[in-house]
Order: structure tokens, then C-alpha cells, then sequence
């Protein structure tokens, strides 16, 4: 096939993909609508605009309104676990009913997942403009992952954390380390702290004054707009609900190592201390790739997406929607592997990109085996194994000692004008920063 049909055909799969998604969106019933993930933020962010502060987070005043929401549906009660900030966040879109807002949710995260996808590709390095056409389609198939189609149709909040963490990584490309620290832990810390877990170890392990500066103003921001939104009492029922949350869902039916051992073992001891001893080395695997990066700009892109791989197999609680955090990073990974590639753009893919395009589309192929699947038994969950994989090539990646230099032209930005990128893998000592 011609190198310019390659790049069509990827893209036209891409965008069809994209536009099945928005079919299934467009087919969501009412009913499912008021089962969806968002009816919980909907009504959080409706007590929280009618004044019940301190009691976003009990379920003895979530289960009224609930119930008139969804009537004559009788669905249980979807529990709030979201910190405060979220339910400030959903509060505005409570001023429409129920499939009003979820619509109008749902298309907000979608461009959030698609902005988060934009900022890593225009970050990203790459050869020349020769390649913007074939990054383009790369960041097209990035966004047709799995994860965003459950993003889209459950109504997640999984567009925040996403963009959070593709600004962080624009800022590290800056050398904006404090404004990347305040973007990682802010994104991580509004909607989904579980899921960053490993991403803070990363962060951690760069021994960075600066960016560790950022994270501590970032949490103490969010931890500050909380008190205020919903007092004390608010956060120790954020703080319970997050403990009794832990446990409310079967682990079989989770996507990380608890899944995996979940999908074994059942919910027990053994799956308890297997999913510790193994998330132990997970967050290792994040501080290790967090060290290797430390003074190696070249090493960013690959350590920062092992990272994200990693910190999201290890936390306790993830589903199919979350898996969308590494849309931007398959973005910038296609752009850090163009500039390895070294080729014309009219040769696109090349190995270092069919790589990087393999482990996505494993990812997603085992999501799609894994997608409902809640019982125990063989072959168990897939998608940990994945997850593993790619954070495993991401630390094979840092580790590469082959002397290779490649000069990249950047973009044209005002801090990037004197002096020209150039990439060399490891010509020194192993450990040793340039």
C-alpha cells in the first residue's frame, strides 16, 4: 500500500470509529441515561446548589432525589464518590433536567479527551512539518480508543483528568516544572485521585524542587477549595464514602491487578495481599521511570506514558472509561517515535511507531474482551496484563544505550528560538544527567 493510503486509511478508521461512538451516544434511552455514571454527579452538584454542603455525600438524602430524577425507573442509588470540587464542577448543568445535562456532559468531556489529544501532539517533538499529517492521524487514533467511547456514553469525568495531565506534560516540554507539578496534582485531586497514585510517585522520583512545589500548591489549592464548598463535615463524608466505596463493588469487576487477581481468586485475603505485594512493584516500576527521566528531556515522553500505563494498573478502582488517560499519551509517544524514526513523513508508520501503535491496539483489544465481563474464573482479566506490558517497554525505552543523536526542529515558540532540540540516547554512563 502507498505510504500517503496508509495514513488515509488509519485516519478514516480513526474518525469511523469516532463517529460509531457518537451513534451509540445519540441511541442512549432515557433510561439508561438515569443509570448512567453522571446521574451520581447530577445529584451531588443539585445539592450542592441548593445548599446541602455538608451532605453531598449521604446516601439518606441522595436516594430521594435520585429516585424523582429517574422515576419510574427504580435503579438503586449510584452512590457520590467524587471529591467536592466535582460537584461544584457538575453544579451549572443542574439548571437542566437530567438528559439535557448528560448530553451536554458528555459532549463536554469528549472535547476535553479531544483538547487533551491536541495539546500532547502539539507538544510532542517531531522530525519536521513533513510529519504533521501523519501525527494528526496518530492522534486521531489515539482518541478512538475504547476508553473514549465509555467515557462518552457513561457521562465519566475521565476529559478532566486527561487534559490535566496532557498540560502537564506541555509544561514539562516547557520547563515549566511548577506549572506541570500544579496541572498533574490538580487534574489528579478534582476528579479522580485514585488514578494518579503512580503518577505521583513518578513525579516524586524526579527529585524536582520545583515541580514537588507545584503538586504541594496544587493539592493545597483543591484541598482549600473543598473546605470552603463543603466544610469539615463534607470532607469526612468524602472521606467515608471513599473507604466504604472500596469495597461496595465485586474486585472481578475492576480492570487493574484487582481485577486480575478478582477475576482468579474472588474477593479474599489472597487476592487483598496479592494486589498489595504486586501494586508495591507497580509504583517502583513509576519511581524507577520518574529516576531514569530526571535530567533527560529525551526521556520524557516514554517514562511519563509507562507512568500513566503503570499508575493506572495499580489503582483499586479502574473501569473501561479511565483507560482514557492514555489517549494523550499515546499521542505524544507517536511524536517522541516519529522523531526516532527519522523518516519521511510519507513512510509513516515506521518501527519505533508501529510500536507504539501495537500496545495501543492491544490495550484496547483486550478492554474489548474484557468489556462486562464480572465473573470469576479463566483467563481472568486481560487488560492488567497490557497495562504491564507497556509500562515494562516503557522502562526497556529509558534503558536503550544505542548511540543515536537526531536533531529535531521545534516549534516555533518564543523559548524555544536560541537553541535547536537535540535527542541522544544514553551516550554516557548509565544514571548520568546532561
Amino acid at each position: 500500500m502507498a505510504p500517503h493510503r496508509r495514513i488515509l486509511v488509519a485516519a478514516g478508521a480513526a474518525l469511523a470509529l469516532l463517529v460509531v461512538y457518537l451513534v451509540l451516544w445519540a441511541g442512549v434511552s432515557r433510561l439508561d441515561i438515569g443509570r448512567s455514571d453522571f446521574t451520581s454527579s447530577y445529584v451531588a452538584g443539585t445539592l450542592l446548589r441548593e445548599g446541602h454542603r455538608g451532605d453531598i455525600y449521604d446516601e439518606s438524602v441522595q436516594r430521594p432525589l435520585h429516585a424523582r430524577l429517574i422515576d419510574p425507573d427504580r435503579e438503586g442509588n449510584l452512590p457520590f464518590v467524587n471529591p467536592p470540587p466535582a460537584a461544584a464542577l457538575a453544579a451549572p448543568l443542574t439548571v437542566l433536567g437530567l438528559d439535557a445535562a448528560y448530553r451536554l456532559w458528555s459532549l463536554l468531556q469528549l472535547g476535553l479527551l479531544a483538547a487533551a489529544v491536541a495539546v500532547a501532539i502539539r507538544s510532542a517533538p517531531r522530525p519536521s512539518r513533513r510529519w504533521g499529517r501523519a501525527l494528526l492521524t496518530g492522534g486521531a487514533v489515539a482518541l478512538a480508543g475504547l476508553g473514549t467511547a465509555s467515557t462518552l456514553l457513561l457521562g465519566q469525568w475521565d476529559g478532566v483528568s486527561a487534559l490535566g495531565l496532557a498540560l502537564a506534560y506541555a509544561s514539562w516540554r516547557r520547563g515549566h516544572s511548577m506549572r506541570a507539578g500544579a496541572w498533574l496534582a490538580v487534574s489528579a485531586a478534582v476528579a479522580k485521585p485514585h488514578l494518579a497514585l503512580g503518577l505521583l510517585v513518578y513525579a516524586a522520583a524526579r527529585r524536582d524542587r520545583r515541580l514537588l512545589a507545584g503538586m504541594v500548591a496544587g493539592l493545597a489549592g483543591v484541598l482549600a477549595a473543598s473546605l470552603a464548598l463543603v466544610a469539615p463535615s463534607g470532607l469526612e463524608g468524602f472521606a467515608h464514602a471513599t473507604v466504604s466505596g472500596a469495597s461496595r463493588w465485586p474486585a472481578a469487576g475492576m480492570l487493574g491487578l484487582s481485577g486480575l487477581f478478582g477475576s482468579w481468586l474472588g474477593d479474599g485475603a489472597a487476592t487483598q495481599v496479592l494486589v498489595a505485594v504486586t501494586g508495591a512493584a507497580g509504583l517502583l516500576g513509576c519511581a524507577l521511570l520518574g529516576n531514569a527521566a530526571r535530567g533527560r528531556p529525551d526521556r520524557l515522553e516514554f517514562s511519563l506514558a509507562g507512568a500513566t500505563a503503570l499508575s493506572l494498573v495499580v489503582s483499586p478502582h479502574l473501569l473501561g472509561q479511565d483507560l482514557a488517560l492514555l489517549a494523550p499519551a499515546v499521542a505524544w509517544c507517536l511524536g517522541r517515535a516519529a522523531a526516532l524514526d527519522r523518516e519521511r513523513a510519507g513512510n509513516w508508520p515506521r518501527a519505533a511507531t508501529l510500536r507504539v501503535l501495537l500496545l495501543w491496539a492491544g490495550i484496547n483489544a483486550a478492554a474489548v474482551v474484557d468489556l462486562g465481563r464480572n465473573t470469576t474464573g479463566p483467563p481472568g482479566r486481560l487488560v492488567p496484563w497490557a497495562l504491564v506490558a507497556a509500562g515494562v517497554a516503557a522502562l526497556q525505552a529509558t534503558e536503550n544505550r544505542r548511540v543515536t543523536r537526531l536533531s529535531v526542529r521545534r516549534w516555533r515558540r518564543p523559548w524555544m528560538r536560541r537553541r535547536p532540540l537535540t535527542i541522544a540516547r544514553n551516550t554516557a554512563r548509565p544514571g548520568a544527567s546532561r
